[in-house]
């Protein structure tokens, strides 16, 4: 076994750890406390930071491999495909809530505002998690030899990871990330990918659409 699957091996047991451990802490909570669902969100964000540090630290993870760092050029084409995409996003929420006649037909101050806010931040390290670990560890694993195997197995996870929102959310988490897996087998970027993820993560509610 090379260096580079034993890499994926070790990524893909810290990432089946980190699930196992968020689903252990879900139902614990389910059963004990009843948190808001927004809790979980930050849950999800402590556990991938400690498995990112995890994964640097310990396995030969490349930042170039990984698309977090990209040459001008890649960055460049990542970004206006994905924000492209995104704009296309926003268009089309917009044309829904026409039909739909939402009133007012956008507006910042919906539910969860709090949460909301921070998804500035929160978009660009989900696709970090779901791209540069996820995705990433599954190519490993795979010898670097069948990427859109890699995409919807990192779709799958990422969609686990979304349990607690129900089965809608899920699915749609996995619809995402497999559309943002597309974009980065293009490009290599984490970054056009994290514009698209915000389009379509933040806008719906702007347009009265859930």
């Amino acid at each position: 076994m090379n260096e580079r699957i034993k890499g994926g091996v070790l990524s893909l047991a810290f990432l089946v750890v980190t699930l196992s451990v968020y689903l252990i802490l879900w139902q614990l909570s389910v059963l004990y406390l009843d948190l808001p669902v927004y809790y979980y969100a930050r849950l999800i964000e402590l556990l991938a930071t400690l498995l990112f540090l995890s994964l640097v630290i310990a396995t030969p993870m490349k930042f170039e491999q990984m698309g977090i760092l990209t040459s001008k050029g890649t960055l460049f084409r990542s970004l206006a495909l994905g924000g492209g995409i995104a704009l296309l996003a926003v268009l089309s929420f917009a044309l829904l809530g026409l039909v739909k006649g939402t009133d007012p037909l956008f507006s910042w101050h919906v539910a969860g505002d709090i949460s909301r806010v921070t998804y500035f931040a929160v978009a660009p390290f989900q696709e970090i998690l779901s791209k540069s670990v996820m995705f990433y560890s599954f190519e490993l694993a795979f010898d670097m030899k069948h990427p859109h195997c890699a995409n919807l197995l990192a779709a799958l996870v990422f969609g686990a990871f979304h349990v607690v929102y129900g089965i809608k959310m899920m699915l749609l988490a996995m619809l995402l990330s497999l559309l943002t897996g597309f974009l980065f087998m293009r490009e290599r970027c984490v970054w056009g990918c994290a514009l698209t993820h915000f389009a379509f993560g933040f806008f719906p509610l702007c347009f009265g659409i859930s």
